[in-house]
C-alpha cells in the first residue's frame, strides 16, 4: 500500500502522543502537532528514538484561535501533498471561563470550533487523497457528551458556564460533527468517527476531575489508532465508539435538526464562506 499520511492534533504528550506512536508504528507517516514548536520537535525526537525509521514531521499552531488554525492548515497542506487521516485529539478542560480574541469561549474553541475549521480546511485534501481506501476523520470525544447539550442561544455559555458544562457541550459537538461529516461525504471518500477512549490518566483528567484512576494513554490510544489505520469500513461512517465498541451515542447527538443548527452556527463562527 502506498504511504499514508496522518495528522494527530495535540500529539506532544498524553493520549495524542500514544496515538501518533501507534499509527507511526504501523508504517503511516505522522504529522505531530502541538502549540509549541519546541514541544513538537522534542516529541518527534523522542518518537524517532523509540521507532527508528518512522516517518515523522511536525506542525505547531494554536487550535484556540481561528487565524492560527488557518495558518496551521496552510502548514499541513504544504507538508502533505496527500493526507489520509485527521485525528482531532487536542482538548482542554478549563477551570475558569476564558474568551479568546475571536470572542469564543476557550473550551468550545479548542475542543470543537478549531477542529471543525481545521477539518473543513483540510477536507478537500483528505477527499482528494482517497484512492485505494477512504480517508478518515477521528474525533476524540468523551462519555461526558451524554451529559451535554448544545446551547444554541448561548454557545459561549455566558449565562450558565461551568467547566463541566462547557466540556460536555464541546464533546457532544464533536460526536455530532462526526455524524454530520458522515452524512455530507460519500463513504468511499471520507469516513468519520468519534471515540470515547475510556477514562485515561492524562493531564486533562487531573485538571478536570482530580485524582481519578484510569487506564494508561497507551491503552486509551488503541481504538483511535485502530480506526485511523483501518482501510475498510468495519462500522458505518458516523459511528461512535466507547471503550473500543461501536455504541449508540446520546439521543442529543442523534437529533438531526440540532446537528443542522450546530453546523450552521459553526460555519458562521468560523467565518467560512
Amino acid at each position: 500500500m502506498a504511504e499514508r499520511v496522518a495528522l494527530v492534533t495535540g500529539s506532544t504528550d498524553g493520549i495524542g502522543r500514544q496515538i501518533a506512536r501507534q499509527i507511526a508504528a504501523r508504517g503511516i507517516k505522522v504529522l505531530v502537532h502541538g502549540r509549541s514548536k519546541t514541544k513538537v520537535d522534542a516529541a518527534i525526537a523522542a518518537l524517532r528514538d523509540e521507532l527508528p525509521g518512522a516517518e515523522l514531521d511536525g506542525v505547531s499552531f494554536d487550535l484556540g484561535r481561528l487565524a492560527d488554525v488557518r495558518r496551521g492548515a496552510e502548514q499541513v497542506l504544504k507538508l502533505a501533498p496527500e493526507l489520509h487521516v485527521l485525528v482531532n485529539n487536542a482538548g482542554i478542560f478549563a477551570n475558569e471561563r476564558v474568551v479568546n480574541s475571536d470572542g469564543i469561549e476557550m473550551t468550545f474553541a479548542v475542543n470543537y470550533l478549531g477542529p471543525f475549521l481545521l477539518t473543513e480546511l483540510l477536507g478537500p485534501r483528505l477527499t482528494d487523497s482517497a484512492s485505494a481506501a477512504a480517508s478518515r476523520v477521528i474525533n476524540l470525544s468523551s462519555v461526558a457528551h451524554t451529559r451535554g447539550r448544545i446551547h444554541v442561544d448561548d454557545l459561549q455559555l455566558e449565562r450558565s458556564w461551568t467547566g463541566y458544562a462547557a466540556y460536555a457541550q464541546s464533546k457532544l459537538a464533536q460526536v455530532m460533527h462526526a455524524i454530520t461529516l458522515a452524512e455530507r461525504h460519500e463513504p468511499t471518500k471520507l469516513l468519520a468517527y468519534s471515540v470515547h477512549p475510556g477514562v485515561v490518566m492524562t493531564k486533562l483528567l487531573r485538571q478536570g476531575f482530580g485524582p481519578v484512576q484510569g487506564i494508561t494513554p497507551e491503552v486509551g490510544a488503541r481504538t483511535p489508532a485502530m480506526l485511523a489505520t483501518g482501510t475498510t469500513e468495519d462500522e458505518p461512517s458516523g459511528s461512535y465508539f466507547s471503550d473500543g465498541v461501536a455504541t449508540p451515542p446520546s439521543s442529543a447527538a442523534q437529533d438531526a435538526e440540532m446537528r443542522q443548527q450546530l453546523w450552521r452556527l459553526s460555519v458562521e463562527l468560523a467565518k467560512l464562506a
